[in-house]
């Protein structure tokens, strides 16, 4: 077995245990995540490179992850009390509450992170996953990147009917033995609803992308006539492409039947951010129409077996002037990120912010902002907000570069649903924090590395 085949076969197992052991949410679960992403990442990175091959071009992007990985580390350094102090004073107060030895005044130096082991385990996580950015890319640049988003398409329909499967049988307990240890709404092997909708936001687009690439492959082949055509439909084509609907059916179904309402506004995204690919992709018009049909029968099919009435009962409920209380949970995130502008509380410490800053809602505990762009502030101020930004300039550059480079109609069906997958995350993390799930982290590396990658040598001509 080849150094890439053996790295993309760990991929795939890592994306699998990502989704099915509860999201990685657990050290047990995350840490071997973690363990996987590098191994891959260093395997993609050193893999020999093919006759042909074009470098990447990912120095801009390199350069930015590797900038937002020392800022998070630069939280970490020992620095004088009186330091800390000037960088972050309100910090000394909840560093004498949260560690005893300085509470005492036994140690002169502490890092600018209030809880330094909480960002010490961010970081090594993080690092892991912006390497195996860099090193997936260059590994699907090897080996292409059909065989990973078809991969992805068969644990997407695997996570989805166990979710459709327990929601009927659900007594409390994941699996039927796993009782969350902080309660939450799980859904399949998630703990959390909301973040099952979120892997699912990400691999349905994976496999629409397929689809899609199926359809501008389809009866390429078939001579004129209606015989032929009928004929075709028992051909591997159309069944590949029956069972990417169904595929993508199901997924869809699985979705909806969380009644996460983020899930739900970002899938609508999906579908229509995904029909725009249909309508300036095909060249032409019987093509468009067919994408555009097999989108309607999709949405048709999975808002009519989950139920309108039910879906519009979902919208109704709550409040909607507050958005279900996330507004006060945002203002309280604010409020952090005021009191620590230039580095943060560290990263992976809001949890522990909260605890001396959250206002709304004193009864429960609000461990996450439910808005991952205001966390980052509060976690990591202009230290890490900034380098994050300039990986996402990077990041949509050389997307823009690639879509302008393709010449492969496979390769650039799967980067538009990469693409797509990443945009509906996008949306979600504006209420949610699915991208605190190891696992979905994970997925969202993979989906940047597919929008990334080059067409393969030896794929460079298909259409």
């Amino acid at each position: 077995m080849t150094l890439t085949r053996a790295a993309r076969w760990l991929l795939i197992a890592a994306i699998a245990w990502g989704a099915f052991a509860f999201g990685a949410v657990y050290p047990w679960a995350y840490w071997p995540l973690a363990i996987a992403a590098l191994a891959v990442a260093l395997a993609g990175i050193f893999a020999p490179a093919p006759r042909g091959w074009q470098r990447l071009d990912l120095a801009g992007l390199t350069l930015a992850l590797g900038a937002l990985i020392l800022a998070a580390a630069i939280q970490l350094v020992p620095l004088p009390y009186a330091t800390v102090s000037s960088i972050s004073p309100e910090a000394p107060s909840i560093i004498a509450q949260l560690d005893p030895a300085a509470g005492l005044g036994l140690g002169p130096r502490h890092p600018l992170s209030i809880a330094p082991a909480n960002t010490l385990a961010g970081l090594g996580v993080i690092a892991s996953l912006a390497l195996l950015v860099v090193g997936a890319a260059r590994l699907l640049s090897i080996s292409g990147a059909a065989s990973m988003a078809r991969a992805i398409t068969v644990i997407g329909v695997l996570l989805a009917l166990t979710g459709i499967i327990q929601q009927p049988l659900f007594t409390g307990k994941i699996y039927g033995f796993w009782a969350p240890m902080q309660g939450g709404s799980p859904y399949g092997p998630f703990v959390n609803k909301n973040h099952f909708a979120g892997w699912m936001l990400m691999g349905l687009p994976v496999t629409l992308g397929l689809l899609l690439g199926g359809v501008a492959r389809g009866m390429r082949g078939a001579r004129p006539g209606l015989r032929e055509k009928v004929l075709w439909l028992s051909s591997p084509d159309a069944s590949s492409l029956i069972l990417l609907l169904g595929a993508a059916g199901i997924m869809a179904l699985s979705l909806i039947l969380t009644m996460s309402r983020s899930g739900m506004l970002a899938a609508a995204l999906v579908l229509v951010v995904t029909g725009v690919w249909a309508l300036r992709g095909y060249r032409t018009t019987a093509h468009k129409l067919a994408g555009i049909a097999l989108l309607s029968v999709l949405i048709l099919a999975a808002i009519g077996w989950a139920g309108t009435t039910a879906i519009a009962n979902r919208f109704s409920s709550g409040s909607t002037t507050d958005l279900s209380g996330r507004v006060d949970v945002w203002e309280d995130a604010l409020r952090i990120a005021r009191r620590y502008p230039l580095v943060g509380t560290g990263l992976n410490t809001y949890g522990l912010a909260t605890l001396f800053y959250q206002e709304f809602n004193l009864s429960a505990h609000y461990a996450q902002a439910h808005n991952d762009y205001l966390q980052l502030a509060a976690e990591g101020g202009l230290l890490l907000t900034v380098p994050a930004a300039a990986c996402i300039a990077a990041l949509i550059v050389i997307i823009r570069r690639r879509f302008k480079q393709e010449i492969s109609h496979s390769t650039y069906w799967l980067r538009a649903g990469a693409v797509t997958g990443l945009a509906a995350m996008a949306l979600q993390e504006t209420v949610e924090f699915s991208l605190q799930m190891p696992g979905n982290a994970l997925l969202f590396v993979v989906l940047c590395a597919m929008a990334l990658h080059r067409t393969p040598v030896r794929t460079r001509s298909s259409h």
